[in-house]
């Protein structure tokens, strides 16, 4: 059984969007996605924060359950969201899917998404919007390299349905994994939500059994990183971070909790942010017709976007 778990803000940020975005169209291509799995293999859950307009509301409910929470903020629906597997007792054999509310997916991408499961059974994790080696979804060169691991190994590609999937070095918040993994690594994901910053690239290198914070990294974010609570609370983060790589130290001496996660490559979903866009990949085309498709099977009437 797949579990698809989206979690969803009404809120808005000051990042860069394209012309075309709207989180009703995000909405929109993941339950489309959702609708192209075979029926009675997969459910979506809904996990809102605080009040949702109508329209993206009924969306949600024609297509899964509908959760309502508040004041719940990034860690506490982050929170909810990963502990599910626990409050609901999902089987150790079930797949999850956590996803974002801003996000695009191409239809095929949940399917996609199952396949390779079965095409990567050594695998724990999976991405569809993912950084590959040094290579960020949006092509640009993955600058931290002091969070570059030594060690890093590559893999060669296969094809899943047609389409490229290799190793990768991490993903985002929004990701796949397999339950009986998510349920051993919850723990250290909770620890890891208070490391400050890039939460989801830390978790994934602490999975597969790297340092996430070589020393440079924790001095330099220590001495010198910004951060609003001044010194008092970058000491506070340095603390954690500390933790986390005496928990990952131990972990990379047990080789079975190394985790593999692979990933679609070129992306096959993208960040709507502008900056972030993923690479190979007309968005602009799968957005029109993912909001066309959807005044077709009545779900709402087309979104606008650019011919």
């Amino acid at each position: 059984m797949l579990h698809i778990v989206s979690r969803t803000y009404a809120g808005e940020n000051k990042k860069g969007r394209p012309e075309y975005y709207s989180k009703r169209l995000a909405l929109l291509s993941l339950i489309q996605a959702f609708r192209q799995l075979e029926p009675g293999t997969a459910e979506l859950i809904f996990i809102n924060d605080g009040p949702i307009p109508d329209d993206r509301l009924e969306l949600m409910k024609s297509a899964g359950e509908v959760v309502m929470r508040s004041k719940l903020g990034m860690q506490g629906s982050l929170r909810a969201i990963l502990e599910l597997h626990s409050v609901r007792s999902w089987p150790e054999d079930d797949l999850v899917w956590f996803a974002e509310d801003d996000y695009l997916y191409k239809p095929s991408a949940l399917v996609d998404f199952l396949a390779a499961t079965k095409a990567f059974p050594q695998a724990s994790y999976f991405g569809l919007y993912a950084l590959i080696g040094m290579r960020e979804p949006n092509g640009k060169v993955f600058e931290d390299v002091l969070r570059m691991p030594r060690g890093w190994a590559d893999s060669e590609v296969k094809l899943v349905n047609g389409h490229p999937w290799r190793r990768a070095l991490s993903t985002t918040s929004t990701f796949g994994v397999r339950v009986k993994h998510l349920r051993e690594d919850y723990p250290m994901m909770k620890l890891a939500m208070y490391s400050g910053g890039a939460y989801d690239h830390t978790t994934c290198l602490i999975y597969q059994g790297y340092l996430p914070y070589p020393a440079k990294s924790l001095f330099k974010s220590l001495l010198f990183a910004k951060s609003s609570g001044g010194f008092p609370r970058r000491l506070a983060i340095c603390l954690v971070r500390i933790a986390l790589d005496i928990y990952s130290l131990m972990r990379i001496l047990n080789v079975s909790r190394h985790r593999i996660l692979v990933a679609a490559e070129p992306a096959l979903i993208t960040h709507l942010e502008t900056a972030q866009m993923a690479v190979g990949t007309d968005w602009e085309a799968v957005a029109y017709h993912c909001a066309e498709a959807a005044g077709g099977i009545g779900l709402t009437e087309p979104q606008k976007v650019p011919a």
